[in-house]
This record gives C-alpha cells, structure tokens and sequence, in this order.
C-alpha cells in the first residue's frame, strides 16, 4: 500500500505509524458518523480483506495515537464486546493534511454515552443501504449526513436541531432517482418540542421521510404524532413511512415492512 507522508510520532513513544490512503478514508469515514465499531468499520472501509485483518489495522491505529476507543453494549459474533471507536486529535491534523478537511469543522474525542447507540444505528442504517446496492436492488446510492436538501440557511441552533439525520439519494431499476429524508429515533424526542418542528421542516422539502422506531409501540406514537402534521400540510399518508429498527436489521432495509402515517403497509418500493 502507498504511505502517506512521513511516519507518525507521538510525545508518548507510541510505535511508529505510516498512514495509507485506506486509513485516511477510514478517518473520514469516522468523521462522517462520529463513531463506530470495528465491526462497521471493517464491513465500510475494509470489505475486501478478512475481519481479523481489518481489526488488526484498526488496532494498530489506536496504538498509534489516531483512534480512540470505548466500551459499547455491543456484542462481536465471537461475544468479545464490541468497542466504540472515534477521532483523537492527532487524527484531526492528519484529516486536515491529506483529506483537506478543516480540524475545526473535525469532532473528536469520545462521543457523550447518551448518543453513542444512535450514531452505531445510523451507520447500520447505511450499512443496509450499501447491501441494498450490492443486492442490484438499487443503484446510484448516495449517502449524506444531515439534511443536505432542506432549505437554507439555518439560523439557530434550534433550526439547526430540525435537520435529518442523512439525506439518501438512490434509483430503483427502471425507474427515476429518489431522494429520502432518514430520521432515526432516539426514544427521547418531545412531542412539542422536538417532533413537530422537524416534522414541518421536513415536509417542506416535499420529499419521502424515513422514520426508524425503536419498537412498534414507539412506531404507534410517533404515527399518532405525525397524522395531523401531515393533514396540516395537506400530504397524504405514504409522505411519512415508519419502520421498527430491528426488523431492519434482520430483513434488511426495503424487505423490511414499512407502515404509512395511517398504518397501512407501503413498502419503500411502491
């Protein structure tokens, strides 16, 4: 593999480290997402080696000062526990030198345990997506964090806290491309304060939502939160499809069933 620059040296007398393009792109990849596990990183950015080669990568990256780890409740299928992994900052300036990212635009650090199972969800999420392309079911994918296509400017923080969690773009055989707004839910989004704004926001873009429960009870709230907004906007039903995560998971993401506004099954391909 072509090395990137000068090896990497830290205060600590951690073990030398040249970084290979693969590593920058596995960087990036972290910085898109905030945080994930070996397990995603090696399905992400290391398909075409073995898992127990893509993990010893990785660890070498953190014995190299670059990632950082914690624990998660995650479990490898070998059941060792599944570590979290996210950017330090030395990681930052070398996102900053060869990927042309800005370091202030760059989180690091440990993500707050609060948020770290919502941001693993996302990556599962696109996980699926990437299986759907490899599948043929769709092509075309793309895969953008954030609501990339809702209206501009944002002007708050509060506005800011109304963009999705990532806009997908994709085409089904045959037919012309879709963009999706993908909203995962966390369990602790208030009716008032949280939903309904980023309901309206959505639906002002016009475009599909995505919404992935927690559970089917979950699901039914989330439902009886969104029909009014919807007649309010004078969308039909299919505008808003919800999903219970697991069955996501386990049947993948456009054989999972998905339920209108009103409860009726439409799946993602109708």
């Amino acid at each position: 593999m072509r090395m990137l620059g000068k090896p990497l040296k830290s205060k600590a007398k951690r073990p030398i480290l040249q970084l290979t393009p693969r590593d920058i792109e596995a960087l990036s990849q972290i910085h898109l997402h905030r945080a994930m596990t070996s397990t995603q990183l090696a399905r992400l950015c290391f398909p075409d080696v073995t898992y127990e080669t893509s993990r010893k990568r990785i660890r070498k990256l953190k014995q190299g000062g670059i990632l950082g780890a914690q624990a998660s409740e995650r479990i490898e299928g070998r059941g060792r526990p599944e570590y979290v992994f996210y950017l330090t900052q030395l990681a930052t300036r070398e996102l900053e030198r060869y990927a042309n990212i800005s370091s202030d635009e760059i989180a690091y650090g440990p993500p707050h345990t609060y948020h770290v199972e919502h941001l693993l969800k996302l990556v599962d999420m696109r996980l699926a997506l990437e299986e759907a392309q490899r599948k043929k079911l769709i092509s075309e994918y793309e895969w953008q964090s954030g609501g990339a296509y809702l209206a501009r400017p944002l002007d708050s923080q509060s506005a800011n806290n109304q963009v999705a969690d990532a806009t997908i773009s994709y085409t089904f055989p045959g037919k012309e491309k879709m963009i999706a707004l993908l909203e995962v839910d966390t369990g602790n989004l208030r009716q008032g304060k949280h939903w309904e704004p980023k309901l309206r926001r959505f639906l002002q873009s016009g475009f599909p939502i995505w919404v992935v429960t927690l559970n089917s009870g979950r699901m039914a709230t989330l439902r009886a939160w969104t029909e009014p907004l919807l007649a309010g906007a004078k969308a039909k039903a299919s505008q808003c499809l919800f999903a219970v995560f697991d069955d996501i998971a386990e049947s993948g993401i456009f054989a999972a069933n998905w339920y209108d506004t009103a409860g009726k099954i439409t799946p993602l391909t109708s």
